[in-house]
């Protein structure tokens, strides 16, 4: 049974998509990797990837991540964000992994609403489900066909359907696979050491080196050393620390560490004072009952069921 990695790439983050490629080398070599993107990006991402597909012209953002199934070459894939970074060799973890046809780290949750603003309970009854499935979200996921079909098939439904199980928010494919998972009973993985973020290991703890397939901490929660197999540094999370583990694996393979400084120096524009600035003047506007007014005034639509539309806040 084939066996591989598959990212997905745009012309935004293709040098991290490399960079999780190159990391793949180190910490598991000899294990083929995939990447979706443009036929524009090709040249730039051939010699670093096994495998390219042409993504979906028709689909938009987030929405490419219902799709993995079909973007996928192998039988057997572990999918990783771009901005993940591999550690320790996905063998360790695959017989786990393989007790069901679709599978990502995460946990059990009722009440409330998720961070992208679904009722949780709504769902629920809709689904006639006690708990949700809530994974952290989708910057891995394991999944194997010819079974996970099902999976997806019903992901997909559920998003040409979004309003019905989710209202008036923005397209989450996290919310979509929560969802799709709870109603096919699928099980959470555990998060033991395979996951982890920068924000989860206690400051000043972190010992990594991409390069050599180092990483390790004490956990920020339980104080307990971890050596996880993948980082996820979601959300432009850490940009310079991520930044400096890209160069280390760009030079050991003689790729030019280009842009690498720039693109860090645009995460944290973007995540400290870009986004917080956005979300003030929102808040603001929707305080002082201006916001409807300023939609129509620029012309963007009020409509969050349209699947093209990208959350950039995510």
């Amino acid at each position: 049974m084939s066996f591989g990695v598959l990212t997905l790439a745009t012309a935004g983050d293709y040098r991290k998509a490399i960079g999780l490629a190159l990391s793949v080398r180190v910490s598991n070599p000899g294990v083929p990797i995939a990447v979706a993107c443009a036929p524009n990006m090709r040249a730039l991402l051939a010699p670093y990837f096994d495998h390219l597909i042409d993504k979906d012209p028709s689909l938009f953002g987030y929405v490419h991540k219902i799709h993995l199934d079909r973007y996928s070459p192998f039988e057997e894939t572990f999918f990783f964000d771009s901005d993940v970074l591999l550690f320790r060799p996905l063998a360790e973890v695959i017989d786990h992994w393989r007790g069901q046809p679709y599978a990502a780290c995460g946990n059990y949750t009722k009440g409330g609403f998720s961070p992208f603003g679904l009722d949780r309970d709504k769902v629920l009854k809709k689904v006639g489900r006690e708990w949700l499935v809530h994974i952290d979200g989708a910057g891995h996921c394991y999944f194997r066909k010819p079974e996970c079909h099902a999976v997806f098939d019903l992901a997909r439904q559920i998003a040409a359907n979004y309003r019905d199980y989710a209202g008036e928010i923005k397209f989450a494919d996290e919310d979509i696979i929560d969802i799709a998972m709870t109603m096919l009973n699928l099980k959470p993985i555990p998060h033991g050491e395979f996951w982890s973020r920068y924000c989860t290991a206690k400051r000043g703890s972190i010992v990594m080196n991409a390069a050599e397939g180092e990483c390790r901490f004490q956990s920020a929660t339980s104080g307990k050393l971890q050596r996880p197999h993948m980082m996820h540094f979601a959300g432009r999370e850490a940009p310079f620390a991520y930044a400096m583990q890209l160069r280390r694996l760009f030079a050991k393979f003689n790729v030019s560490t280009e842009g690498l400084m720039r693109s860090a120096i645009e995460d944290v524009y973007i995540a400290g004072i870009k986004y917080p600035t956005k979300r003030a003047g929102k808040m603001l506007l929707t305080k002082l009952g201006l916001l409807d007014i300023a939609y129509r005034v620029t012309g963007r639509s009020m409509s969050t069921n349209n699947l093209s539309q990208v959350d950039e806040l995510k």
